[in-house]
């Protein structure tokens, strides 16, 4: 289905690794950009005795980072940047859960990106979404369970005061 697709995925912990990989398992080229040195922080849950692993193996960062390739970059130096650059200039879809203010300072919210390649589906999301409480802030289980009950498989206006990203996560000219 999306064979002939490059997805550039800039992403860390669940929610975009895993919408990610579900561009990977139906064809997509996905690329996951981790920081050289720390990787995504969800390693961290296995080799620290939080999550099971088989033989070494992550079990949670498996499940949601199957089907890609990884890349080392550091984005928050220009080299790195630059490097993140001439691959969003060859990807036909760009995904990050990092926050606003993240994505400025690193210069890699949609104008940065789009500069690059004004074609490319410029793909945000976090796990609580632009219409909650704080939405600047980091998801937790903590915050999301007190957004109200359910509001892990029910995020509505009524339940939390938000809307679920799906509706409003991606963004592409003309549309």
């Amino acid at each position: 289905m999306f064979d002939g697709y490059r997805v550039l995925e800039l992403g860390t912990w669940v929610l975009v690794p895993a919408a990610a990989t579900v561009l990977a398992d139906f064809g997509a080229e996905v690329i996951k950009i981790e920081h050289p040195r720390r990787g995504d922080p969800q390693r961290g849950l296995s080799t620290g005795g939080v999550t099971p692993n088989v033989d070494g193996v992550s079990i949670a960062m498996e499940q949601t980072n199957r089907g890609k390739r990884s890349v080392g970059l550091d984005v928050a130096v220009d080299e790195g940047r630059e490097v993140l650059y001439e691959l969003a200039a060859g990807s036909d879809v760009f995904m990050t859960s990092f926050l606003p203010a993240a994505r400025q300072k690193l210069r890699i919210d949609v104008e940065h990106i789009r500069a690059r390649n004004p074609d490319i589906v410029y793909v945000r999301a976090d796990a609580l979404g632009r219409g909650a409480p704080r939405p600047a802030s980091p998801a937790t289980t903590r915050r999301c369970s007190s957004a109200g009950p359910g509001s892990w498989t029910r995020s509505t206006p009524t339940v939390c005061g938000c809307r679920p990203r799906c509706l409003d996560s991606a963004t592409r000219p003309g549309r």
